[in-house]
């Protein structure tokens, strides 16, 4: 029980730390930018990984508002997904679900996101083709998903943010100006 409320008291500080502002995210060769909302910030911070606790992802949903991307919800884990360690496999049947139920609120299904064991995150292989499989598979008018890997550094919320298409990918860099949003 102290553990657990431990954690209820790091999570309060943490959302008010300054951290969980809004991010801004830069698409090189373009104008676009991904601004990632505290909301979405939100969930990042509560499961990303402590001690030996497994890997955990959702989706991530949007508005635009051109060159702005907002994202304004990531979902998320769910209980039917599997999880390890070092491995994230989502529910495919349930998150189709929910991205209907987004749509019909108005929001568009851009991407995942998940986290990794490590400080710094960068993307396995596995993450690369899983998301270049995605976007090829999916149903959508998108130039391409944006994937987030959120890294377990307690001090800083620490984020790896890529624009994938069926064959390559880049990485967003943040920008220096915080969003407001």
């Amino acid at each position: 029980m102290p553990k657990k409320l431990d954690q209820i008291k790091y999570l309060r500080r943490m959302r008010s730390e300054k951290f969980l502002n809004s991010r801004r995210f830069a698409f090189p060769h373009s104008k676009q930018e991904l601004i990632v909302t505290r909301k979405a910030l939100e969930i990042f911070s509560t499961y990303r990984q402590k001690e030996d606790e497994p890997e955990a992802g959702g989706l991530l949903f949007a508005e635009f508002d051109f060159p702005l991307i907002l994202v304004v919800e990531a979902s998320p884990p769910n209980v039917a997904d599997k999880r390890w360690r070092t491995l994230f496999i989502p529910n495919r049947i349930l998150q189709r679900r929910l991205i209907r139920q987004y749509f019909d609120k108005g929001l568009h299904f851009i991407g995942e996101w998940h986290t990794h064991p490590e400080p710094k995150p960068t993307p396995s292989r596995l993450d690369l083709n899983s998301m270049a499989d995605a976007f090829r598979k999916s149903q959508h008018e998108l130039d391409c998903f944006i994937m987030t890997i959120v890294g377990n550094q307690m001090e800083r919320l620490e984020l790896w943010v890529s624009a994938h298409n069926g064959s390559e990918y880049s990485r967003l860099d943040e920008t220096t100006q915080r969003a407001a949003v």
